[in-house]
């Protein structure tokens, strides 16, 4: 979605996300690895952090669960939540490690069209 977002052509390839997938890696969105495997929300984060070129951030996240966010998803969490692209699943938890749901990734993709892109 993201080499689409910058006009990037994603036709061709062996597999449908193939091209998708490169763009990513030449570009340091993904590291590449298992793009047909489950993403997590923190993953999405990521990738979207470093998509708007990995801005400086400050502050904490606010969630219960702000502990369980991964080391190299921190400012993108952070990021994420500051932004309004990343919101709370309830019980104030950001859930970071969990799967992201279709849903979940469409959403978050639409706020940062909206709220940053």
């Amino acid at each position: 979605m993201l080499a689409r977002l910058t006009g990037e052509n994603t036709d061709g390839g062996v597999n449908w996300y193939d091209k998708g997938t490169e763009w990513a890696m030449k570009n340091g969105i993904s590291d590449g690895t298992n793009p047909t495997g489950n993403i997590t929300r923190e993953q999405i984060a990521a990738m979207l952090y470093r998509f708007a070129g990995s801005p400086a951030v400050s502050g904490t996240m606010g969630f219960a669960d702000a502990d369980q966010v991964s080391d190299y998803a921190k400012d993108a969490m952070l990021w994420a939540v500051q932004n309004g692209i990343l919101n709370g699943i309830g019980n104030n938890l950001a859930a970071p490690q969990s799967s992201a749901e279709r849903a979940q990734v469409a959403a978050m993709m639409a706020r940062y069209i909206k709220n940053v892109g």
